[in-house]
């Protein structure tokens, strides 16, 4: 990483702030506990995801306003994951699905409820994660 000076162009620089440049030599994605290596090349030609500067905003909404839609999604986890839970809380939201944090007393599991097909606006996401509420509507509770 080197320290770069004025701010980049295009982007006003406030007084006493610091621009960054970041080169990039490796990257390497980590996802389910797996570890995969991504081309340098590969990396400057992916996009940012779409839902990436509302996410955040979405995930607090769903747990400050529908905490019974979060108990909904959870029943589309592996009931052998929820066993011994004591909370479940969404974390990440992308194009490809939303991520629940199942805590327990002493450890936690991240699952992935993936949407049928990538989504390339919110608009798209509102859709999918109905999808994935009506399927754990269907669905009975797990035992806590």
């Amino acid at each position: 990483m080197s320290l770069a000076h004025p701010a980049p162009p295009g982007r006003a620089a406030s007084t006493g702030s610091v621009g960054l440049r970041i080169d990039v030599a490796e990257v390497m994605l980590e996802e389910d506990g797996r570890h995969d290596w991504v081309t340098v090349e590969d990396y400057r030609r992916s996009e940012p995801d779409p839902l990436h500067l509302g996410a955040a905003d979405q995930l607090q909404h769903l747990v400050a306003h529908h905490p019974d839609a979060i108990v909904t999604l959870s029943r589309l986890c592996e009931p052998e994951a929820m066993l011994g839970v004591i909370r479940v809380m969404p974390i990440a939201l992308d194009r490809y699905g939303i991520v629940l944090r199942v805590e327990k007393l002493r450890d936690h599991t991240d699952v992935r409820l993936a949407f049928r097909r990538r989504v390339d606006s919110g608009t798209e996401a509102a859709a999918e994660l109905r999808h994935l509420l009506a399927e754990g509507s269907r669905r009975r509770p797990c035992a806590r």
